[in-house]
């Protein structure tokens, strides 16, 4: 082997004892003093053997993480926004601010609205039904009805407080 290649190799063992000290996690040793080295014999013709041990990989890093420790996740929205899987049908639909009342009938059960919405679509409204999202049916009269509406707040689901609605019966409408 000539000259260029021993400085090599020698650096190479040399890399790899510094890089296994550092693992150790303490001081590296001071280097061993470099003897004057023989002539080495001839190389194989074939492939060379790697010099470096396989126990001689550095490890990975360890993986990093969150430990919560009764905080929240930084990494999750502060508002989930809430579909609703199913369409608003019905009653439900409706925005009791579009509504018209048409008239009222009774039996010996009570009074029950007749309505019309902003579509031209006809509904009857009993007692304690939900108009939309924020409306009740408090009570239905011969002249009219009352519906309970919470307030809406500054923030999106905040409710303010509930007031009554009345809607009257028009006279032209009353027979």
């Amino acid at each position: 082997m000539d000259t260029p290649r021993i400085l090599v190799v020698t650096a190479c063992l040399g890399a790899l004892s510094v890089l296994g000290a550092c693992q150790g996690g303490g001081t590296p040793a001071p280097p061993a003093p470099q003897a004057k080295k023989a002539p080495a014999a001839p190389a194989p013709k074939g492939p060379v053997a790697s010099a470096a041990p396989a126990s001689a990989t550095p490890a990975p890093p360890p993986a990093p993480g969150y430990d919560p420790r009764g905080r929240r996740d930084p990494f999750r929205p502060l508002v989930v926004a809430r579909v609703s899987t199913r369409p608003k049908t019905g009653l439900a639909s409706l925005d009791p601010t579009d509504l018209k009342l048409t008239g009222i009938v009774w039996d010996q059960r009570g009074y029950y609205a007749l309505v019309e919405a902003s579509n031209g679509l006809g509904y009857v409204i009993r007692l304690n039904d939900v108009i939309g999202d924020e409306a009740r049916v408090m009570k239905i009269t011969p002249e009219g009805m009352t519906l309970e509406m919470e307030s809406r707040g500054d923030l999106p689901r905040e409710k303010g407080p509930k007031r009554l609605v009345e809607i009257r019966l028009r006279k032209e409408e009353e027979h």
